[in-house]
C-alpha cells in the first residue's frame, strides 16, 4: 500500500517551480504526480490521478480555468476534498482573508524561505492549516487594525450576533432598542469590510470576537 502524499505542482516560472520540485522530490513521504504551468495542465494532472496536496502560484495567468481566486473557487467546486497550498508574493491580509474563506489550507509568501513547504505539506495532510511567518505577520497586524476600528459597543453586539443571538436578543441583553443594535452592527460589518451574515461568521474567530462581553 502507497503511504506517501500524493503532490501536484502548478508554477508558471520555471526557476520557481524547479526549486519547488526539488523540494518536494527530497521529501521521502511525498510523491510527486506531476506538475503544471497553468491551471488548463493542473486540471488535466488532477483529472488523470487522485491527489492529496496541491501547491499552487497564485497569480498564473493563461490557463483555461483562470488563476487567483476564480481557479481556487473552481478547484473547491471540482475537487472538494482536495488540500490546497497558496505560494503568493502578495501580503495583503484582504486576500488572505479570501483565501481562508475559500477553504485554502496553507498559505506561503515567497518572501520567505521554502523549507516552510515541508511543515505545510504535511500540516495540511492531517487537517491543519499552515501559514509561512510572513502570512503570519499580516494576519496578526490585520486582526490588530481591523479590531482597533470598531468601537466597545460595535465589539459587544458583534460578539453576540456570531455567538448566535439574534437583534432582539441582543437589544435586550444590552438595553439598547433595536434599531439601534441593527445600525451598530451595520457599522461594525462595513468597517470590516464585510457585506454578507455568512462571511461575518467565517471572519469571527479569525477577527477575535467571538467571546461573549460580560456586561453592558
Amino acid at each position: 500500500m502507497d503511504n506517501h502524499i500524493r503532490v501536484v505542482l502548478a508554477d508558471d516560472h520555471p526557476v520557481i517551480r524547479l526549486g519547488i520540485e526539488a523540494a518536494l522530490d527530497s521529501l521521502n513521504t511525498v510523491r510527486r504526480i506531476g506538475s503544471a504551468v497553468d491551471s488548463t495542465q493542473l486540471v488535466s494532472l488532477l483529472d488523470a490521478e487522485p491527489c492529496d496536496v496541491l501547491i499552487t502560484d497564485y497569480a498564473m495567468p493563461g490557463g483555461q480555468y483562470g488563476d487567483g481566486l476564480e481557479l481556487v473557487d473552481f478547484l473547491r467546486q471540482r475537487y472538494p476534498d482536495l488540500c490546497i497550498i497558496i505560494i503568493t508574493s502578495m501580503d495583503r491580509a484582504v486576500l488572505v482573508r479570501s483565501l481562508l474563506a475559500r477553504g485554502v489550507n496553507a498559505i506561503l509568501s515567497k518572501a520567505d524561505d521554502m523549507s516552510h513547504l515541508r511543515n505545510a505539506v504535511q500540516a495540511v495532510h492531517l487537517g491543519r492549516r499552515y501559514f509561512s511567518p510572513r502570512i503570519t505577520k499580516v494576519m496578526k497586524a490585520s486582526h490588530t487594525t481591523t479590531s482597533s476600528r470598531l468601537s466597545q459597543r460595535e465589539s459587544e453586539v458583534i460578539a453576540l450576533y456570531v455567538s448566535g443571538d439574534s437583534i432582539n436578543a441582543i437589544a435586550e441583553k444590552l438595553g439598547r432598542s433595536k434599531q439601534t443594535i441593527s445600525t451598530q452592527k451595520i457599522s461594525a460589518m462595513r468597517k470590516l469590510g464585510i457585506e454578507q451574515d455568512a462571511d461575518l461568521f467565517k471572519y469571527a474567530i479569525e477577527l477575535g470576537l467571538t467571546q461573549k462581553p460580560s456586561g453592558k
